[in-house]
């Protein structure tokens, strides 16, 4: 192994306090010896502080290290932010927590404190609203996006359609499946043996007075269903006056598109329809939308890119030489990932932050589903072909999806790159085979975690006790028998690249996530969930409990909150999918293929805002979420 294969194995650390939750692979982010002392002094409070056995000088002593470290910590990212345009503040001297090169950059820096200045602003305003006056939430919702447009932002897209519609219509409702921030929980209803939950020979309407027997439109390959059974939380694991629930939806589609046909909010309970008491219908699908909220911020969002893509981040510097055709295929898809996960960690993750303040289910509740889901997903679900055929939503079931329509052309552009580019390096199985760098990569992120060398964890100092150790979490007594990837690049061969074609699937995998699919589920948030009465991230009411739908609704504190955190995760866009200032391609052969690759997307940003135009005069809403201009080149918010 080369000495700098070494280095950078010393910096990329792998979090070893995952292990015992089974989450997904995470950096250490306590870079060198001083960072580990910091971590352990920090974790010994908590600990003892949790069982009562601090006494009030110590407990003083050791809360003054972790405020002043806190303090430093917060002072030090505000003054780069401040300072932002000398590069000095920038440089790898003043990186403290995570390897070199992961921090952000000036331009990023700069790009963030545009959008915290326009954020901040529109809180400020927001919060001058006089509240005594009837509609408060309204008017403060109102204020907010009259100061975000001051500074050159829109307010949500979804507002026009609610404004036009009177709320939340079926159609729209219908619609967010296809094209909202949550875009792949639709399935097909391919067997008689899924309408299990509901009558088989019911005669259903829908709101537009289509007559439909769910028997005959299920043969005709005309119901989809819409359920999360991820998200089946105990009484004890949502948070005091919060509800989210594990919803189930059937939706037929007719020849005007996709509509509502049953909701049933709870297992075995009460069925609603569109012909149920109007206000009963609009809070049945105001549940489903909590859920779907929830499913997208947790799993679809969360879990299923940015923690998934995490492992990539850590295994590629630590196995790939920088001038490896894999590495610089790779490592730009996966620049400042790092950075943005762990400032992630305290932004939605930490104890205070938005799932504790806003979301339904506890933190605690809502990590294990994020591990579970995690641990139950094969690497190769994430191909985008495999999802489309295992929903049973291709073009044949379901013509107008824009969010799949759109997401081919991504698709089959970025998989004729990956196979251009490494045709170059690689001429057949045989070289994939026997490129130990690669095969090290691969085991790295596929083989099971009791087969690896525990050196690839963070671990205390030798001068710290094992006790110490063990009980901040830096102790291994042993490696569980999972990967960190599941089932990568194959379920059949896992920890084994056998072929070219598993090789160029993998890459394409790992750039459609990191670019494409990111893109649009994350950029969407604000447009959709920046609205709080199309989907809050709770309920503040439980379905067995009569109440309006402002009762629902969270009170205008949380209202603001909700607002403010879809605007901070979806108001940057950084770098562009394919450029020549990120790829950095030397090798003119490189330069080629990337050149027809930007082609490539030049063309598919033509054909999008073609469907666009389309689609506006259809809906009212376009769909600009896969527009290559608007797709930046790695998770990097």
């Amino acid at each position: 192994m080369s000495q700098s294969l070494q280095q950078q194995q010393g910096h990329y650390r792998y979090d070893p306090t995952q292990i015992s939750q089974a989450a997904p692979a995470r950096i250490f982010p306590h870079a060198g010896e001083d960072g580990a002392l910091r971590y352990i002094l920090t974790e010994l409070r908590h600990n003892l502080l949790e069982r009562g056995q601090l006494s009030a000088p110590l407990t003083w002593a050791l809360e003054q290290i972790e405020s002043d470290d806190h303090t430093l910590h917060e002072t030090w990212l505000k003054l780069t932010t401040l300072l932002v345009d000398f590069e000095i503040f920038q440089s790898d001297l003043f990186n403290f927590d995570l390897p070199p090169t992961e921090q952000f950059n000036v331009e990023f820096v700069q790009l963030r404190r545009k959008m915290g200045e326009a954020l901040n602003n529109a809180e400020k305003a927001a919060k001058k609203v006089n509240s005594n006056q009837p509609n408060f939430a309204q008017a403060q919702r109102l204020q907010f996006y009259q100061t975000l447009k001051e500074h050159g932002r829109s307010r949500p897209k979804i507002i026009k359609i609610h404004d036009r519609d009177g709320g939340l219509s079926d159609r729209e409702f219908a619609r967010q499946r296809l094209a909202g921030p949550n875009p792949t929980s639709l399935q097909r209803v391919s067997d008689r043996v899924d309408l299990a939950d509901w009558q088989g020979d019911q005669v259903c309407s829908t709101s537009s007075g289509t007559a439909v027997i769910l028997e005959e439109a299920a043969d005709q390959n005309r119901l989809f269903r819409l359920d999360y059974p991820l998200l089946k939380f105990a009484p004890a694991e949502l948070q005091i006056g919060r509800y989210v629930g594990s919803p189930k939806t059937l939706f037929y589609r007719g020849d005007q598109g996709l509509e509502p046909l049953l909701i049933q909010l709870e297992s075995g309970e009460k069925i609603y329809t569109p012909t149920s008491d109007a206000d009963d219908w609009m809070r049945a699908k105001l549940f489903v939308q909590v859920a779907d909220i929830t499913q997208h911020e947790l799993l679809t969002h969360l879990c299923y890119t940015h923690l998934a893509m995490e492992a990539f981040a850590i295994a590629t510097p630590r196995r790939l030489p920088s001038n490896h055709p894999v590495y610089r295929l790779l490592k730009p898809h996966v620049r400042f990932l790092l950075a943005i996960n762990t400032r992630g960690n305290a932004i939605l993750l930490g104890e205070g932050a938005a799932i504790d303040t806003l979301m339904a289910p506890t933190r605690e509740a809502s990590i294990a589903v994020m591990n579970r889901a995690y641990r139950d997903r094969p690497f190769e679900s994430y191909a985008l072909p495999t999802d489309l055929k295992h929903r049973g939503v291709e073009a044949e079931f379901l013509s107008d999806y824009p969010y799949r329509d759109d997401a081919q052309l991504l698709w089959g552009a970025i998989a004729h790159y990956v196979t251009a580019y490494l045709q170059r390096y690689y001429k057949d199985d045989l070289a994939v085979q026997q490129d130990p760098d690669l095969q090290a990569w691969a085991a790295e992120l596929g083989a099971p975690l009791n087969t690896r060398s525990r050196d690839e964890f963070a671990q205390a100092p030798d001068w710290i006790s094992p006790e110490i150790a063990a009980q901040v979490g830096l102790s291994i007594d042993e490696l569980p028998d999972y990967p960190r990837v599941p089932g990568f690049p194959t379920m059949q061969n896992p920890g084994t690249i056998v072929t070219l074609q598993q090789l160029i699937d993998a890459a394409t995998q790992i750039i459609f996530t990191c670019s494409a699919q990111h893109a649009a589920v994350n950029f969407s948030q604000f447009d959709y969930f920046g609205y709080v009465p199309n989907a809050p991230l709770a309920a503040y009411t439980q379905p067995d409990v009569s109440a309006s739908l402002k009762e629902m609704l969270p009170k205008p504190a949380q209202d603001l909150a909700q607002m403010k955190l879809t605007f901070a995760l979806s108001g940057i866009i950084w770098s562009r999918l394919g450029s020549d200032e990120i790829m950095q391609f030397l090798d003119q052969g490189d330069r080629a293929i990337l050149h027809q690759f930007q082609a490539d997307l030049q063309a598919i940003e033509t054909e999008i805002q073609t469907r666009n135009r389309v689609r506006d005069r259809a809906t009212g809403i376009d769909y600009p979420y896969l527009l290559p201009s608007r797709i930046p080149n790695s998770i990097n918010i």
